[in-house]
């Protein structure tokens, strides 16, 4: 007997069955084909087999027109030996459709006279309240939240790739970078639907903290053009990022700030707070703490750069700092940058993750050996009563290599 279905998997069987008619059946080509986990693909994969929905498909399919073509064709000719059966039928096939026609009319008026009605009744408790009426239809709780984290992007670096060994990077190729992974991210992780979308911005998105090339604790680098014109490009791109993911659904934006970029993430934060303040999709967490939290459902979430603090004792902080969050949840994570790799480790039920970056190494980590981590970006899906339900990549290094061209005017 074949198991039961999850609601995911009920929800994702559409899909997959329309890919097993077409393709052939297997756990590799519906990961891919559903963007799914393996677990999931395997019992899609079984489930249609043991029921034999591919077959029951196509004989479902295909067998009222071919019911009708042979009466047809019967008649047509001169056998008449079961013309009678077939043009009942045929008739009673053609007077199935009329009823359901008409049913989805009347179902169609009823509906029409009900909507009219309440945007009637709207309208008199704008009059009277002094509220306007919403134009837009209260959107379906969907009960997932998509998170996006581009860490540790450090525009205004530079990497010479004759003196790295690796690929050139500044200021235009930071932002090429970064919305080639955002776009790849979003076009990847379109399967779902979703009530919020969780950015994540600083991080490291500076290379400096100031005019002069240092970091927030004084470390004199290497930066690649003006930072006021760094300031300018990154403010804008991300203006454009957040119109962007407010196609999908409101945004949450937290503002995590970095060793590299304490004060210059914080005043860009407050920035796109200036531009945003008055749109109702968009909401900006730019409050002056060194750990940010999100609470969805049964899901908590802290962001911290991970430069301060052990990283075995961020469970224990999160359950200090947030209690009754920590409480009411179950599927709780910390989401770190900071060492421009990956590792997840889980300490007492409480995942540590630390998320990739997009840049290369400049010369003082090829000077050092800091080099060949592969160039990432990240995105997760939130259940709020499963916790996570889908993670999605985009892997920079497998695109082609972004230049720019330096004229003399």
């Amino acid at each position: 007997m074949a198991e039961k279905l999850s609601a995911l998997e009920l929800a994702l069987l559409p899909q997959a069955l329309d890919f097993a008619q077409k393709n052939p059946l297997t756990r590799d080509g519906l990961k891919r084909a559903l963007s799914c986990g393996s677990d999931t693909a395997t019992r899609l994969q079984h489930h249609i087999q043991e029921q034999g929905l591919v077959k029951v498909a196509d004989h479902l399919q295909k067998l009222p027109v071919n019911a009708e073509i042979r009466a047809e064709a019967q008649f047509a000719l001169g056998d008449t030996s079961g013309s009678s059966y077939s043009y009942v039928l045929r008739e009673n096939a053609r007077l199935q459709r009329a009823l359901a026609k008409a049913k989805q009319k009347d179902e169609s008026e009823k509906e029409q006279r009900a909507q009219e009605a309440r945007d009637e009744i709207e309208q008199i408790k704008a009059e009277k309240f002094g509220d306007k009426p919403s134009k837009e239809k209260a959107k379906k709780d969907t009960g997932l939240v998509l998170e996006v984290s581009l860490f540790d992007h450090h525009f205004g670096k530079l990497a010479w790739p004759s003196e790295t060994a690796g690929r050139p990077y500044d200021v235009k190729i930071a932002e090429a970078t970064f919305m080639r992974a955002l776009e790849q991210l979003l076009e990847r992780s379109k399967g779902f639907s979703y009530d919020q979308v969780l950015f994540i911005v600083g991080n490291d998105i500076f290379h400096s903290n100031d005019i002069a090339g240092n970091t927030a604790n004084g470390t004199r680098l290497d930066t690649e053009g003006r930072f006021q014109k760094t300031y300018w490009t990154v403010r804008k791109m991300l203006c454009r990022a957040i119109e962007r993911l407010k196609e999908i659904a409101p945004v949450k934006v937290l503002v995590v700030v970095g060793n590299h970029d304490k004060l210059s993430a914080w005043t860009l934060g407050d920035s796109l707070d200036c531009w945003f303040h008055d749109d109702p999709k968009v909401t900006i967490d730019n409050s002056p703490t060194y750990r940010k939290y999100f609470e969805f459902g049964k899901v908590l979430l802290m962001f911290t750069h991970g430069d301060l603090g052990k990283r075995e004792d961020f469970p224990l902080l999160m359950a200090t700092e947030q209690p009754q969050a920590f409480g009411r949840t179950e599927f709780r994570e910390v989401h770190t940058g900071h060492l421009h790799t990956t590792k997840t480790q889980e300490w007492h039920g409480v995942r540590v993750r630390i998320l990739p970056a997009l840049c290369p190494a400049d010369f003082w980590h090829h000077e050092n050996g800091y080099t060949g981590a592969l160039r990432t970006a990240e995105a997760y899906v939130w259940s709020k009563e499963e916790g996570l339900i889908a993670q999605f990549f985009h892997n920079d290094d497998a695109f082609p290599v972004i230049k720019t061209e330096r004229k003399i005017k």
